[in-house]
């Protein structure tokens, strides 16, 4: 089985030492603690209930409804009746159309009405969707949403094991900068008193004071900016991980440094394009996208409910004044039927919404073109970073070998006059610049070689476990 980018590296160089396991304790913090990554997580949970929230479109609907209603009316009551009447004043009604029976003519009775109401309504309503095209693609739509959640999600994660591996190797950088320019300041402050006794003694001039004191009084500014870069990296690793006594254990002084694996930036590009996750949500944003565009297209469509209904009606009437004497009616049964919903005109907002989602399905596509074409330049500039970080880490240890003993050349040319006092805070001020630059770029190595995996999709804990490895107190 294939190893790692560097563990076949690291277990050959180290074979002797265990995992500090500082930079998991780092990332595990941050997990507990991010305040980015816990909204990530909170996103995902949301975007989780777009599936239920869209099956329920699809499943009955039951609704409850009571009415209880007092009143009282007054008026006029009126009714026409059919009679039998005298029109002639005769004792026999009159045959008008000779069939020999009375006629019936209409007679109206009217009186006033005074009475208190009392009305109680109850229902239960069904409604079963059984053609909704719109719901149907909602709930189609939902399963896209999901995946959209754990690919956000996932992106959340990946940052947050880059965001603390920086925090953790800027905090190291800046306690390294510190260290090595409070060593420098020390350096120059023994060179300076070195100055001033050679001048009290007549073996040098005052411009060789001069130019220590003035060496001296550069460092010592860069001493105050180093405290105040590590103060700030401090507050960078207490942002991540919320503790701001997170213990670092400091790289061991030799760590491996081999260049990617597999070696062809093509394989890189491929899996990229694979795995990626921000160029997984862009697609997943134009997939979005265009079923927008067909549920806006759906507005169109008529739809079609069963729905049944049972109801439970009771109205009383109770005199106030005598009239027509007390009245009740009530009823009760179930109902189903077929409900027909057709769209024919809305002023044309069907219309314009499916031109605004069509607008939007295209930005979605140009999204994921700008998107691959991100995530293979910083694929591209990841890879190039760790075989560069790889041959600048080696030529920045030979040179600070090399300035070691350039030092060490000028102060023994300094004693013995060949060289100046010039040349050795020169040759010192190169010696520790070449020590920062060395840690530094050791750091961005590691870095680069997460930046490498996150851009192909690949990163996960057992990365940040395999540089635990290379973090063992010396």
């Amino acid at each position: 089985m294939r190893l790692s980018l560097f563990a076949a590296a690291a277990l050959g160089l180290l074979p002797g030492l265990a995992s500090a396991n500082e930079l998991l304790n780092v990332y595990s913090l941050a997990v507990a603690h991010d305040t980015q990554f816990a909204a990530a997580g909170f996103s995902r949970d949301a975007a989780l209930e777009a599936r239920p929230q869209a099956r329920a479109a699809l499943l009955p609907l039951i609704t409850g409804s009571y009415a209880y209603s007092k009143g009282r009316s007054k008026g006029d009551f009126s009714q026409s009746t059919l009679s039998t009447v005298d029109l002639n004043n005769d004792s026999v009604p009159d045959d008008t159309d000779g069939d020999g029976s009375p006629d019936l003519v209409p007679v109206s009775q009217g009186a006033d009405f005074d009475t208190n109401d009392t009305t109680k309504n109850l229902s239960v309503t069904l409604t079963q969707p059984v053609f909704n095209w719109a719901a149907f693609l909602r709930y189609s739509k939902s399963s896209d949403q999901l995946a959209l959640a754990q690919a956000t999600y996932r992106s959340a994660e990946q940052n947050l094991m880059l965001r603390a591996a920086r925090a953790y190797f800027d905090y190291l950088a800046a306690n390294d900068d510190l260290r090595y320019t409070g060593a420098q300041k020390n350096s120059l402050d023994r060179q300076l008193e070195q100055a001033k006794k050679r001048f009290e003694v007549g073996l040098s001039a005052v411009t060789d004071v001069q130019e220590a004191q003035a060496s001296y009084d550069l460092v010592l500014a860069n001493v105050i900016q180093a405290d105040q870069k590590l103060a700030a990296a401090r507050e960078a690793l207490l942002e991540v991980t919320g503790q701001q006594d997170a213990k670092l254990v400091p790289l061991q002084e030799e760590i491996p440094l081999p260049g990617p694996q597999p070696e062809n930036v093509n394989d890189w590009l491929g899996q990229a394009r694979d795995n990626n996750f921000d160029l997984a949500i862009a697609r997943i944003n134009a997939t979005l996208a265009g079923h927008d565009v067909d549920i806006a297209r759906a507005g169109h469509y008529p739809t079609l409910n069963l729905v049944g209904q049972y109801t439970d009606s009771d109205q009383q009437q109770e005199e106030r004044k005598a009239v027509v004497g007390d009245q009740a009616q009530s009823s009760r049964g179930p109902s189903i039927g077929i409900q027909v919903n057709v769209p024919i005109f809305s002023g044309f907002l069907v219309n314009s919404q499916t031109s605004q989602a069509q607008s939007v399905a295209q930005q979605r596509q140009a999204e994921v073109e700008g998107s691959l074409r991100s995530v293979q330049r910083s694929t591209r500039d990841a890879y190039l970073g760790v075989l560069s970080g790889s041959a600048r880490v080696r030529a920045l240890k030979q040179a600070v070998v090399s300035n070691q003993t350039a030092l060490q050349a000028s102060e023994t040319g300094l004693e013995v006059g060949t060289r100046t006092t010039v040349d050795v805070l020169n040759a010192q001020s190169l010696l520790y610049s070449a020590q920062r630059d060395y840690a530094r770029a050791r750091y961005d190595y590691l870095i680069s070689i997460l930046t490498l995996k996150a851009a192909s999709g690949r990163l996960t804990q057992a990365d940040l476990a395999e540089i635990d490895q290379l973090l063992v107190a010396g």
